[in-house]
């Protein structure tokens, strides 16, 4: 498991992590460094090394997904490596047509699921996500992502409750 990931750190470095700032980031502050790991994650070789990585430590769920649109490349490449867990993903409003749904994908009712970033930040977004997932019924067993930017997340998802585990702290990259 290490040559994955060292093979990912690589990719994150050559193509999703830029310091150049300053940028602003999804929570409004500034930074100068920014990931921006669907790069990576929709690379070919990002996909099958994410998903191998995070399978190795979800455990047994029914399914995995997250907030669209960084956990949706995420979950599809988890669900078409494991070849048994289903992916779904949180919108940020309800779709306001046909079934009129928050949630999307092959979630049900009673379902064991991990939840799944690229990055996190404050984490306001994954409780926002989860908080729509457990109103269908369902068990958060995880919550992990690729990247921590080690802003707060991890600190107030745990304080929530919730498992959570990064593969990667914004400390490996920034010097």
């Amino acid at each position: 498991m290490q040559k994955a990931y060292d093979d990912l750190k690589d990719l994150v470095t050559k193509y999703a992590f830029f310091s150049d700032g300053p940028y602003r980031l999804s929570a409004g502050e500034l930074s100068d460094f920014y990931f921006d790991l669907r790069r990576v994650t929709m690379h070919p070789r990002g996909a099958s090394l994410v998903s191998e990585l995070m399978l190795e430590r979800l455990g047994s769920v029914d399914a995995v997904g997250g907030m669209e649109s960084g956990a949706i490349p995420i979950a599809t490449a988890i669900a078409l490596k494991s070849g048994t867990v289903r992916a779904f993903f949180v919108r940020k409003a309800e779709k306001q047509h046909g079934r009129m749904r928050r949630t999307e994908g092959c979630i049900r009712h009673g379902d064991v699921v991990a939840f799944v970033e690229d990055v996190t930040t404050s984490g306001e977004s994954v409780l926002s996500g989860i908080a729509a997932v457990e109103q269908l019924g369902c068990t958060i067993a995880k919550v992990m992502c690729i990247l921590d930017r080690e802003s707060g997340a991890k600190e107030r998802i745990e304080s929530n409750g919730y498992p959570f585990e990064a593969l990667f702290a914004a400390s490996d990259f920034v010097g």
